[in-house]
């Protein structure tokens, strides 16, 4: 008996002992990936401008800052953000739990008919007996190679994965409601240029009438005059449905329902331009959500050909029970009634059809799966900071030039109109005139909502994931 107990207590020790060895499956280190020194059109400096996390707030409007505020608050794509967050702490808190060992208490009561003739005993009478059982059993893995620390590891990765994810759905909700606050400002700033354009056509159409009364022109030119005015004007029900659909959005974004209350309202002298912030590669590699979210992918990919390797070795699981048996309920905490048990249980898997090495191929795939996954990330990130920059730079010059083409397509009308008044120029010269300062202003106000656009997205695609 001696021999026994030393036995298992040298058991006990050994697999405990090793129950501390390295785990199996491979480490996980970060994939290495070549960035450049700068980004084009961004400058050449290695200087990073810090992006807030709530970046919007750089465009100095009051109103977007609440939209932003409220729909962080009631967006159904961020509550469903954060319960995948929630799941993946719950996850993470399983695997931790399993680390432990588990102990579970037993009780019930059972009434039995005991037939003695089925055990060969015959001429002993059929009883009717009670028994009542009470106990507590531990059971601990000792997790020798080391599956379960890997699939804790593999759930802590995961769980890292849902944040960065929960701040890539937050920036990114901010970034379309900042771009669909812009395209309401141009909508509105567009309808008020078309509705001032038809304006100006109704006072060439009176410029007309009082040449006709005065039997300076032909009525040619009225019909021109009359069709211009009717051209422009069926500009505003387009315009108007532009941006009510932009309204719609807006209202789903923020998580409210379409049609209810009061319209958004914005202009475009609300918002102000920053100036584009500073990102150098390496910056946006550690800092970029959806980066940081597919390489704690990978890292939990790999943890998992861990716990499938780990499911090829033998496992030890060491369990314990006491329990109390008794046909009578007084009886039943007495000593007499006790009994227990104590020992390892050894699980050594012979023939399983080949499927726990499959489940390991699996597993390798889903990592080489999950790796490309991170490339492909990293590739488009860089990909949408250097459009970014491109397209905020492209959208500056072509608003600066804009501004100027506005200006001197005005002045052209204005020269134009005085040049017909007196005689020294023709309606086709007015009309042309008009069509093009039309156009230069609605080019310009569209030319001021790509600018802004433009540095919306370059905010949203520099903004890195904050740390904890």
């Amino acid at each position: 008996m001696r021999w026994s107990k030393t036995a298992f207590w040298l058991l006990l020790a050994t697999t405990t002992a090793l129950s501390g060895c390295a785990s199996v499956g491979p480490q996980f280190a970060p994939p290495r990936v070549g960035t450049p020194p700068h980004f084009p059109e961004a400058g050449t400096t290695a200087d990073e401008t810090h992006v807030s996390e709530r970046w919007w707030r750089a465009f100095g409007a009051s109103q977007l800052d609440a939209l932003v505020d409220e729909a962080l608050r009631n967006s159904p794509s961020v509550a469903e953000a954060d319960a995948a967050l929630d799941s993946a702490h719950a996850a993470r808190d399983a695997a931790f739990g399993s680390a432990f060992p588990r102990t579970d208490a037993v009780t019930g009561g059972e009434r039995a008919r005991v037939n003695a003739a089925a055990f060969g005993f015959d001429g002993f009478p059929t009883v009717e007996v009670s028994r009542y059982t009470a106990g507590l059993g531990v059971s601990y893995d000792l997790d020798l190679f080391g599956g379960q620390r890997r699939a804790r590891e593999s759930a802590v990765a995961r769980l890292e994965a849902e944040y960065f994810r929960n701040h890539a759905a937050r920036l990114t909700l901010a970034a379309d409601i900042a771009a669909t606050a812009i395209e309401i400002a141009v909508a509105r700033a567009e309808l008020e240029a078309i509705e001032r354009i038809v304006e100006d056509d109704a006072q060439t159409l009176d410029l007309v009438e009082r040449a006709l009364a005065a039997g300076a022109v032909a009525n040619l030119d009225r019909i021109r005059a009359q069709s211009q005015l009717a051209q422009d004007a069926a500009e505003i029900p387009r315009i108007r449905s532009r941006l009510a659909g932009a309204q719609t959005q807006l209202s789903i974004l923020v998580g409210r329902t379409p049609g209810v209350g009061a319209p958004f309202v914005f202009a475009l002298n609300e918002f102000e331009a920053p100036l584009p912030p500073q990102s150098v590669p390496s910056a946006l590699l550690r800092g970029r959500p959806d980066i940081l979210a597919a390489e704690a992918a990978l890292h939990a990919a790999t943890a998992d050909i861990g716990v499938r390797v780990a499911d090829l070795y033998p496992q030890i699981r060491l369990s314990g029970d006491y329990t109390q048996t008794s046909l009578s309920p007084e009886t039943l905490f007495q000593y007499s009634s006790a009994g227990w048990s104590l020992g390892p249980t050894i699980r050594l898997p012979l023939f399983n059809g080949g499927s726990l090495r499959a489940e390991v191929r699996r597993a390798e795939a889903e990592a080489r799966r999950a790796d490309a996954r991170y490339r492909a990330t990293v590739l488009r990130a860089f990909g949408q900071v250097t459009d970014a920059y491109v397209e905020v730079a492209l959208a500056e010059e072509q608003r600066d030039l804009l501004r100027q083409s506005l200006v001197l397509a005005d002045e052209n009308l204005r020269l134009s109109r005085r040049a017909y008044e007196t005689g020294a120029g023709t309606l086709f010269g007015v009309i042309d005139a008009q069509r093009q300062a039309n156009l230069a202003r609605r080019a310009y106000v569209r030319a001021v909502g790509a600018h802004l656009t433009a540095i919306a997205k370059l905010y949203s695609a520099v903004s890195t994931a904050p740390h904890g």
